[in-house]
């Protein structure tokens, strides 16, 4: 019986090459290699694991402190967002004054007496001067919400325009024209006069656009010796200011709020004879969610809130018994967009308000946007144009 051969004899003779044992030998030597990279490769991503950890530690400490800092610097006067479209103003904390040492006790005055002094005079309206004195109407004041059809109006929860309703004329049925988009129609309603002629045709300004090419009911007020001033949130219906027709202006891409404020503004430093406000937010969101959503009803009572604040500010520095207020719109729209022929695009609410203006009246005449312009300048006691096309709404006067 053959004796087995030791092992350390089996290292000094290798199998003979190809054999069985050879090969098995290799496979062996392979399986090892790959093991000790599998190890060196765990250890490697067990370091890089360890490095996140910390890194992660340490990026949440910062961000806790950051946050504690912030806490502290609203506690001291910080105001608003960085992203907020509206920030608050930021609080100024002055520090109070040490008090000043006491003065040095002296022999008071002789008491003189003093003659009694009149009651001051009560505060009156404004005194009217100039081209317009004497005439019942002294301003005018249009206001625009962009987009608005009359049935979204009358769903929407409109208090202010109700009450307006309620002591003037309106109509649910006045037409703009077409095409029926923002800068097109308020041309019209300015100029009195259709596309063609005044010669803004499209929305948006193109190679070789002639621009508008018809004066404004402004330029005519103003070369009567009036002034005039404009609020807009869309910053291309600055194509209709001509140089020398608009006293003050505040014109931009802009957000209700904003042109409320001007508007305000504009007011309290002096009312123009004439003034247009222009609102854009609802027909933004229109194209955003839809006309007659929810969403723009809601747009529509936010409108209405900032025409109750420009009529108390008409009423509180004395220009409410004198102006005629005129709320309308520039187009309607339907789905999420306008600009066609189609009725629900082109019908708009047509309200009038002011001295001489009949009460509670729904307008039976039709009604075009260019007659507010003409009617502007009526109530004004300015020459209408001869080549205009619209005309002033007369049925709305007593």
């Amino acid at each position: 019986m053959p004796m087995p051969t030791p092992k350390s004899s089996q290292k000094e003779n290798p199998p003979p090459q190809g054999s069985h044992r050879q090969r098995l030998a290799a496979k062996r030597q392979k399986r090892v290699i790959p093991n000790k990279f599998a190890g060196l490769i765990a250890l490697l991503i067990l370091a890089i694991g360890l490095v996140n950890f910390a890194s992660v530690s340490a990026l949440q400490a910062f961000a806790f402190n950051a946050e504690q800092s912030a806490v502290g610097q609203t506690e001291a006067g910080f105001a608003g967002r960085v992203d907020d479209p509206y920030p608050l103003p930021e609080i100024v904390i002055t520090p109070t004054p040490e008090p000043a040492a006491a003065a040095p006790a002296v022999e008071p005055a002789p008491v003189v007496a003093e003659e009694p002094v009149a009651d001051a005079e009560p505060v009156v309206a404004p005194v009217e001067t100039g081209p317009l004195a004497g005439q019942p109407i002294q301003h005018v004041v249009i206001i625009s919400v962009d987009g608005m059809r009359p049935d979204a109006m009358e769903l929407a929860v409109t208090p202010n325009i109700d009450k307006l309703m309620a002591i003037g004329a309106y109509s649910r049925s006045a037409q703009t024209v077409c095409n029926s988009i923002t800068l097109v129609s308020h041309a019209s309603m300015l100029s009195g006069v259709l596309p063609e002629k005044h010669g803004i045709e499209w929305g948006v300004p193109y190679i070789g656009w002639p621009g508008m090419s018809s004066p404004t009911l402004f330029n005519i007020a103003h070369e009567a010796g009036l002034s005039t001033g404009m609020a807009f949130g869309k910053d291309k219906l600055n194509y209709l200011v001509f140089n020398n027709s608009v006293d003050h202006l505040f014109g931009q891409d802009a957000h209700d709020p904003e042109v409320r404020d001007h508007a305000l503004e504009i007011i309290e430093e002096g009312l123009p004879n004439v003034l247009f406000v222009h609102l854009p937010d609802n027909d933004r969101v229109g194209h955003a969610y839809g006309w007659m959503s929810e969403n723009q009803l809601y747009a529509i009572q936010y409108a209405d809130g900032i025409i109750g604040e420009i009529v108390t500010a008409l009423e509180e520095n004395g220009y409410l018994d004198t102006t005629l207020i005129i709320i309308t719109a520039d187009h309607g729209g339907h789905g999420f967009g306008h600009g066609d022929d189609a009725p629900e695009d082109r019908t708009i609410p047509w309200l009038a308000t002011g001295p001489g203006v009949r009460q509670g009246v729904i307008l039976s005449s039709p009604i075009s946007t260019m007659d507010t312009a003409a009617t502007t300048l009526f109530a004004l006691g300015l020459q209408i144009p001869d080549y205009w096309v619209g005309k002033p709404v007369l049925e709305i006067f007593e």
